[in-house]
Order: structure tokens, then sequence, then C-alpha cells
């Protein structure tokens, strides 16, 4: 064989190896709550095929689930609330924070009739107010009232596992006022359209009251998956945190693309040319994704404020720098 010809051979060997190599993506199998579409946008974006990943998308109910998925070994990954990893290590579960999913909500709605005569947040003392089953549900509302100085303990929490039963009850009387994230709720039952007559009471915004680089969500592992995969880890959390800076800077126009792609709400329907309606929905309704570090403090202060508003829903005031993996730092 001529040294042409050898050169000619090294040189294919050398290019289908690196081919092959740059083509093999090692799979991560990922279970999140149903809605949830952080992990899809980011794959259809290219984010974790750039980082040598390929997603493996399950859907459950409850975080709760998808821990016990991850603990169980049907899924590496798992989506679910602080306060679920919370109770799951309280319960003797040994999971890791891979990374933080995404901030608390940016908004959140106290929603009455349009003729009640509940016309401030002081107004809901003594009064029936209908939350979510979830604990962050209870720790946004203590926080609202505390902030417009009402005891928590004056109102009277009505807790429907199905936060879309809210609205009805509102509309036939069981409760005065309910809690909504962002503003879907509010604006299909503002009077406009098909859906009830309702209106808004106080100021919706969370950052008043809320920490806003807490840690709402977030994606949880096992310690001895996180151990044995800590460069896979690492190079999910890169990408999620890429798609994070990608998806935060996003402009109005491409935001209401995605929820419609992705969530099938029409937010330029829903807004019905109310240039306000549309910067709520499309800034304040979608998430606030993750980008950076865990924020420990903020997500500890997060922590202790779900033991105090729901004790017998966040059952330990764990300490989350203890149980985070190092790509989650």
């Amino acid at each position: 064989m001529t040294m042409i010809a050898k050169g000619a051979l090294l040189s294919l060997a050398l290019s289908t190896l690196l081919i092959g190599g740059a083509s093999a993506q090692d799979k991560l199998r990922i279970v999140l709550t149903t809605g949830t579409y952080s992990i899809a946008i980011a794959q259809e974006e290219g984010f974790f095929e750039r980082h040598g990943i390929e997603v493996e998308i399950t859907g459950l109910a409850t975080g709760t689930e998808t821990i016990a998925a991850v603990v169980g070994g049907s899924a590496d990954i798992a989506y679910a609330d602080t306060f679920a990893g919370v109770n799951a290590i309280h319960n003797g579960f040994d999971i890791r924070l891979v990374a933080g999913a995404n901030h608390t909500s940016q908004a959140v709605n106290y929603i009455v009739k349009a003729d009640s005569d509940i016309q401030t947040p002081a107004d809901l003392k003594g009064r029936n107010l209908g939350i979510g089953g979830v604990p962050f549900f209870r720790v946004f509302a203590n926080k609202f009232l505390e902030s417009n100085g009402i005891p928590p303990a004056d109102v009277n929490f009505n807790i429907l596992k199905h936060g879309s039963a809210l609205p009805e009850a509102l509309e036939n009387g069981a409760i005065d006022a309910y809690q909504s994230l962002g503003f879907l709720s509010a604006y299909s039952n503002d009077g406009v359209g098909d859906g009830y007559n309702f209106r808004t009471v106080g100021d919706p915004v969370t950052a008043n009251y809320q920490n806003p680089d807490a840690v709402q969500a977030g994606w949880w592992t096992t310690a001895d998956w996180g151990s044995k995969n800590e460069d896979l880890a690492g190079r999910f959390a890169t990408a999620y945190r890429e798609f994070a800076v990608w998806f935060n800077d996003l402009d109005e126009a491409k935001r209401t693309e995605i929820a419609l792609k992705f969530d099938k709400v029409d937010y330029v329907a829903l807004a019905g040319g109310d240039a306000e309606k549309l910067h709520n929905l499309a800034f304040l309704t979608a998430a606030r994704y993750v980008a950076a570090a865990v924020d420990v403090d903020a997500t500890q202060e997060w922590i202790a404020s779900g033991v105090e508003a729901a004790p017998e829903q966040v059952l330990e005031n764990v300490s989350i720098a203890d149980y985070l993996l190092p790509s989650a730092k």
C-alpha cells in the first residue's frame, strides 16, 4: 500500500470517528408535571443537542409523583416544586437538586365578582378565599395578606385540589374570592367574551412581598445518580441555563408564539387588543426560568415561608445548601 493510500485510509478513519463522536448523544430520561414545557422548548431550540444530550420526556400529575419516578429508577431527573423536594428529603429519600427550574411566580391575582363589595385586600378579612391544594399557593396568599396588613388567620381559606374549579366556585357563591397564578384566569373572566364577570383586587406583582430569586421548582435526581453521572448532570444544567437566558430575554412576539404552540393559549386573542394585557400575559404569566446557580439564601427563605404558612404540608425547614449537586452551585 502506498503512503498516499495509507494516508487516505487514515483520514477516512479519523473522519468516521469524529462524525460518530459528534453524533453520539447521551440519553436523559426526564419526568415532569403535565403542562411544564420548558424542556420541550429547550429541546426544539437545540440547547440539549449542543451539549450531547438526547432528552426523553414523560409527564406525571404532581411533583411527588415525579420524584417517586426518579427514586424508583424509571427516570433520571424530575421536575418538582421545592416543597415537594423538601418533603421527600424529610421522608428519607436521598435526592439532590441538579439545577433550579423556575423562580417564584411573578404575578398572583386575587379575583372577586365584578359587583362584589370587596374593593381592597383589607376587605378579604373574614371572607372565604379559595386557593389550590399545593403549599406554595398558601405561601403566596399569606405573604400577600401580610403585605397588606391582614393577618392570614383573619381569612378563611378554602382549598380546592383542582384550581380549574375556582372560577365556578366564585360564581356560585361558595367562596368570596380566589387566587390565581398569572393572568390567564383573570383575563378569561373579566366580563369580556364567554367567561365570568370578575375583577382583580390588589397589586398582583409578587416582587412586592416575595424575593423573586427564590427557586420555586427545580430539577431533582437521586444522590446515587448524581454521583455516577456528574458530567451529564453538569451538561444538563449548563444547557438548561443557556435556555433560561435565551427565554428570559425573548420579546413579546416570540413569547406569544411559544405560548400558542406549546401551551395552546392565544395571548393575542385573550388580550383583545389591550397592550397592557398582552404584556402581562407574555411577561408576568410565563415563568422566569433559573439562569444561574441556585440562590441559596432566597430559596431557604422560601422554604421557611412554606413551613410557617403550611406546616402540615411543608414538613421541615430543610437546609437546601446540603442537597445541591455541584451542577446546582
